[in-house]
């Protein structure tokens, strides 16, 4: 096994020998480098969606050991600058979220954007195409899993979000369809491109995922219903079964 990243950048579990599946969760936490200040914000804001996931972590880590899977967390908060945004993009580094100001982004110099991502951005990168390298090197037919939260209400939204869980697809249409209906079936809220379609975004799967024509699905499950150990442990085990199926089909 190689030696595990930087945990600035990323953190890795599992054994890659054992599984064909693997998980990855861009927005794993909300950590901000010392020198960065915090950039500027109160630690409460940190707390919440505009710095990562919530929930993404603690859910990818117990369904990758009840698999038996090898997992990449990254290991920096989407404020500092975010791993599901190509370099092209004006939300790459952003000045606000979600209506929050973001002091330590505002008019950054070239240099500053540089230095975040090479110390950051692509050294996750690297990380995830290594692992995703080696991957398909031992398993002839391996299964991705990309695991993200969303918000139940926006700050700027009146308009609460129904979904439950939503299956984000492009490439891989098949593998999201027979999760949907597993998870339907099961009583389950389940939304088809929703909150966020893949169709229009999905970075970090489509570069590493889709580029190489792997099977695999991305989940975003809402954030309120992954508030304690029981509910995350719900979820594993309703999760459980259908990824089973998934990946042995």
């Amino acid at each position: 096994m190689r030696p595990m990243s930087n945990l600035i950048t990323s953190r890795i579990i599992g054994d890659a020998t054992k599984s064909p599946v693997f998980f990855f969760c861009d927005h794993a936490v909300n950590t901000i480098p010392e020198k960065l200040s915090s950039l500027g914000l109160p630690l409460g804001l940190l707390a919440g969606h505009i710095a990562y996931d919530p929930g993404a972590a603690t859910l990818s880590e117990v369904l990758a050991i009840k698999l038996k899977a090898r997992a990449l967390f990254c290991g920096f908060s989407r404020l500092v600058i975010d791993p599901n945004r190509g370099i092209d993009r004006d939300d790459l580094i952003v000045e606000t979220s979600d209506g929050i100001s973001v002091p330590g982004n505002q008019n950054l110099a070239k240099s500053d954007i540089e230095h975040r991502l090479n110390s950051y951005f692509h050294p996750y990168h690297q990380t995830l195409s290594d692992e995703l390298d080696a991957l398909t090197t031992l398993h002839q037919d391996p299964f991705i899993i990309s695991i993200h939260t969303f918000s139940k209400q926006l700050r700027q939204s009146q308009q609460e979000r129904p979904w439950e869980v939503g299956l984000l697809w492009s490439d891989d249409q098949q593998s999201a369809d027979i999760m949907m209906q597993s998870l339907s079936k099961a009583g389950v809220i389940v939304g088809d491109n929703q909150p966020y379609s893949a169709k229009i975004y999905n970075y970090s799967v489509n570069r590493h995922v889709g580029s190489r024509g792997l099977r695999h699905i991305t989940l975003e499950v809402r954030q309120d219903l992954l508030l304690t150990d029981n509910d995350v442990n719900k979820w594993r085990d309703l999760l459980f079964e259908p990824l089973q199926g998934l990946i042995a089909k």
